[in-house]
């Protein structure tokens, strides 16, 4: 039996290695934090096929200027980091040209539109069903000039076939009553899904790997021993796994691992916050998001959770906790009947490309070697998607879409 190592416990990682042994694969993960403890925990919950559209989108440096002025705003660069996070934001800016943008769109969308299916079948694996949820989740407006400014977002979904419903004035309070009164659009996106608890979901895939024979490596991967162009060790803190072969999946730390296996890739961290309060009081029926403030509010098991934000400051800074206690003045904006009893936060590295996209395949130094990484803001919703790509792959079977945009050759 193949002995595969999948590098990263979170949920990309836990996909592939779900996938990996329904194929009969022997799997190994290895990561330092127990599985789904690191960005997978603190995640906004959502199963988004609507998720196509990039970050970068043509027109949106004429609102940086503004967003970094505000301490509270949506995007965040301290100053030091500045210089160092100039090439990528390079790159960003190159990829969120109209026509760039279309294909980065038509790429994602073949990836995240079969999220829920994809999911149910893993969630069904791991005994946790009920962990998939589809009732939608909306965008909420507080002026309809925010509103027409994400025309283009919708314009690219509805494109793809994504259900869009537009509701207005009075009509959102009857939709929910617990929304303001002063918010003028919702977006409604009913064919959306969400976890009302991501760790369980990573939790319930750990459980079920182990009682089918997969090991879990409480230790960081610092390397590989290659020969004649394949990986026949994962080198770990204190020792080495044979294998053969790899998953790189270990999100925000992957860089320095793909170049050791041939590829350099521009990947940073866009370091997220969330709040999460066990006593709010009021909760709306379906995520919310905030058009504006570009964060989302989503009831789950725990209480209700408030996550977003953009702070680009690398893997080693201090997190900077003024930002996401900001987002609870923010989401009482949506929510004016908000407590914030029970409230603890976090602060988590979302793995980020600068076209919005992730890097799936395999490696160009080595045949045995496969990436499933970079997925940015949509982790939760690709990766039952990636985890099924990447297990066909290793299996010699063609995936059920064409991942060549998702190569890391792309760089």
């Amino acid at each position: 039996m193949p002995h595969i190592a999948v590098t990263g416990a979170g949920v990309v990682g836990l996909a592939c290695a779900a996938h990996l042994q329904m194929r009969d694969f022997d799997v190994t993960l290895v990561d330092p934090l127990p599985p789904g403890e690191f960005c997978s925990f603190g995640n906004a919950g959502c199963f988004s096929r609507a998720s196509c559209v990039p970050l970068g989108l043509p027109g949106l440096w004429k609102q940086v200027p503004r967003w970094l002025l505000d301490p509270k705003g949506p995007l965040s660069i301290p100053w030091r980091y500045g210089w160092r996070i100039a090439p990528w934001l390079r790159r960003f800016q190159r990829a969120s040209s109209r026509g760039r943008v279309e294909r980065i769109a038509d790429a994602l969308h073949a990836l995240l539109t079969v999220t829920l299916d994809k999911w149910r079948v893993l969630a069904q694996w791991a005994g946790v069903p009920d962990l998939v949820v589809q009732r939608g989740y909306a965008f909420a407006y507080e002026s309809r000039a925010a509103f027409d400014a994400d025309a283009l977002g919708r314009a690219l979904r509805r494109a793809r076939g994504v259900e869009l419903e537009v509701i207005e004035g009075a009509a959102i309070r009857a939709f929910d009553p617990v929304l303001s009164p002063t918010l003028t659009h919702l977006v409604l996106l009913p064919e959306q899904g969400h976890c009302p608890n991501p760790l369980r979901l990573s939790r319930a895939l750990a459980t079920r790997l182990r009682e089918g024979g997969a090991r879990f490596v409480a230790a960081r991967a610092t390397g590989f021993d290659i020969v004649d162009g394949r990986v026949t060790r994962v080198l770990i803190e204190d020792g080495a796994i044979d294998v053969d072969a790899v998953v790189l999946a270990a999100g925000a730390h992957s860089k320095a691992l793909a170049a050791r296996l041939g590829n350099d890739v521009p990947l940073e961290t866009e370091r997220g916050y969330h709040l999460s309060i066990a006593a709010p009081g009021v909760a709306p029926t379906i995520p919310i998001a905030s058009g504006e403030g570009k964060f989302f509010v989503t009831p789950m098991e725990t209480g209700l959770r408030i996550a977003g934000t953009v702070e680009l400051a690398g893997l080693d800074a201090p997190p900077a906790w003024a930002r996401a206690d900001a987002l609870l003045d923010k989401a009482r904006r949506l929510l004016p009947g908000l407590r914030a009893d029970g409230v603890e936060r976090w602060m988590g590295h979302r793995p980020s490309l600068p076209d919005s996209m992730p890097v799936i395949g395999r490696s160009t130094r080595c045949a045995n070697a496969w990436f499933a990484f970079g997925h940015g803001h949509v982790g939760l919703t690709a990766a039952a998607p990636t985890g099924e790509i990447v297990a066909d792959l290793i299996s010699g079977r063609p995936p059920f879409m064409d991942i060549q945009p998702f190569s890391a050759k792309r760089f």
